[in-house]
């Protein structure tokens, strides 16, 4: 009897280690599957943005006066303009949104020794405003010609100013009809206003063709690209891990099994998305970038020269 229960204890002694081999064995085997990013040579780029209007960038005032008064610049807030004398307005040539060319005749007055004198444009232009009507006696303004020629004024805050110069590229968005275009940095300001606590500064954007439906006025994003690398190797920011910084290679084997290898690395530019690596790695390995339950915390640099407002 005693023999008859042994053999029963032994089979499911047998039993139970082939159930629980049989449950681990797969998970033993199991690997994890890595989200990963293969490092090929590429272009490392930084921008700052920086947010303003679509604007004209001259805005002139004419009255009777030979001489045109230049009241607005870069989509500022115009300026009332006096011409001193108070003079008859005899004929007004043109209507509101109406083009016109250098010399053109906007309107005429009738000066002091009753003469009529004709004022004419000193740039091509278009129309902004008829600010009275034939008749009337006035010693201000009677006509505002805009620039035709559009520029993107922006603010950029007094560290990413630091960054931009003149030429930099610049994509430029409109948000209200959804365009896209591109144009080249023209100016920095040489003196800041405070919005909120923060110093910006002006950055004009010259561009060579305006979308379709496009206005003035319309608030705009500029993305000036302030640093572009070669073709270099790089990875993405939320590879690296610690402050050495390391990343994690993983490496695959003929069988099918794969490796993971944590690899210092050196850095060179930073970019918006992408950081130059100098050294640790080589064209065609598998940094790790994310993976199931444990995803790397990426390393911490400190804003460059100063933070900034958009995090940059």
């Amino acid at each position: 009897m005693k023999k008859r229960r042994w053999i029963w204890i032994s089979a499911a002694a047998v039993l139970t280690t082939a159930v629980v081999a049989a449950i681990a064995i797969p998970a033993l085997t199991q690997q994890t599957e890595y989200e990963t990013y293969e490092v090929t040579p590429t272009a490392v780029v930084k921008t700052v943005a920086a947010n303003g209007q679509l604007a004209e960038s001259q805005l002139l005032a004419y009255g009777p006066s030979k001489q045109a008064i230049l009241i607005s610049a870069n989509g500022s807030e115009p300026f009332p303009a006096m011409f001193g004398l108070s003079l008859e307005v005899t004929d007004i040539n043109v209507t509101r949104g109406q083009s016109v060319e250098k010399d053109d005749v906007l309107f005429s007055y009738r000066s002091q020794v009753g003469q009529t004198v004709q004022v004419r444009a000193i740039s091509d232009g278009i129309v902004r405003s008829v600010d009275t009507s034939e008749g009337l006696i006035t010693s201000g303004q009677v006509v505002s010609v805009g620039s035709a020629d559009p520029v993107v004024s922006v603010f950029a805050s007094e560290y990413d100013a630091d960054l931009v110069d003149v030429g930099q590229n610049a994509t430029i968005e409109l948000d209200a009809i959804n365009a896209v275009f591109e144009g080249s940095v023209l100016s920095i300001g040489q003196v800041a206003r405070s919005l909120s606590g923060i110093k910006q500064y002006e950055v004009l954007v010259e561009v060579n063709e305006i979308p379709e439906g496009a206005r003035f006025g319309m608030s705009a994003t500029a993305e000036i690209e302030v640093e572009r690398s070669g073709s270099v190797l790089a990875v993405p920011f939320n590879s690296l891990i610690g402050e050495t910084p390391e990343v994690k290679v993983l490496v695959k084997n003929a069988s099918g099994g794969q490796t993971v290898t944590n690899v210092a690395v050196k850095l060179g530019i930073r970019g918006d998305s992408l950081v130059e690596i100098t050294d640790g790695l080589k064209a065609g390995d598998l940094v790790i970038v994310g993976l199931a339950g444990d995803v790397p915390t990426p390393v911490e640099f400190g804003p460059p020269r100063g933070a900034t407002n958009n995090g940059r």
